[in-house]
């Protein structure tokens, strides 16, 4: 992630306490009827409507530390095309925490695919400690508590990968 500067078509957002919220910022633009400036689309959570909905940028950022995701080159749409997907989206009332999120949103505006990092994320971890919970739990008690250990997170690890990817798609940021 990067500093600003911002340009239309992006995908930006800030870190909330415990995880990312994400958006599109779309500059100026036109909706039924009437102009709008520095219009961000993005996706508010349950606690507030749960929609898909247009702010001014000051509003979105309130202060806090804007990110630019950026990402792999020829992986998205030309930044006319992320405004409209975006402004095509306003006011749906999907959002769903694991599969219609404010990141799910934001990678579908700029990709066609809906897919969530911080939701890959915790699929993985869980996938790592189930794998290797089942793992120790079926190893016979003569083997050593290291080998079972060493056993347990190989099997976790292959577990949590295999479940991100069966699941969920990878993420075409490039965030290196």
């Amino acid at each position: 992630m990067e500093s600003i500067p911002i340009q239309p078509g992006d995908h930006i957002g800030y870190f909330s306490h415990t995880h990312y919220h994400h958006a599109i910022y779309c500059g100026d633009i036109s909706y039924r009827n009437r102009q709008y400036k520095q219009v961000v689309i993005h996706y508010e959570g349950k606690n507030k409507r749960g929609q898909i909905r247009g702010l001014a940028f000051h509003k979105f950022a309130q202060n806090r530390e804007i990110y630019i995701f950026p990402y792999k080159k020829n992986a998205c749409f030309a930044p006319e095309t992320v405004i409209e997907r975006a402004i095509s989206k306003l006011g749906e009332p999907e959002y769903n925490l694991f599969g219609n999120n404010c990141e799910h949103f934001a990678h579908w505006c700029k990709t066609g695919k809906t897919i969530s990092g911080q939701v890959n994320n915790v699929i993985y971890l869980l996938g790592n400690l189930g794998g290797g919970v089942l793992t120790g739990a079926f190893l016979p008690l003569g083997v050593p508590v290291i080998v079972g250990m060493g056993i347990a997170m190989a099997v976790g690890c292959t577990s949590g990968h295999l479940a991100t990817e069966l699941l969920m798609g990878s993420t075409d940021y490039d965030l290196e």
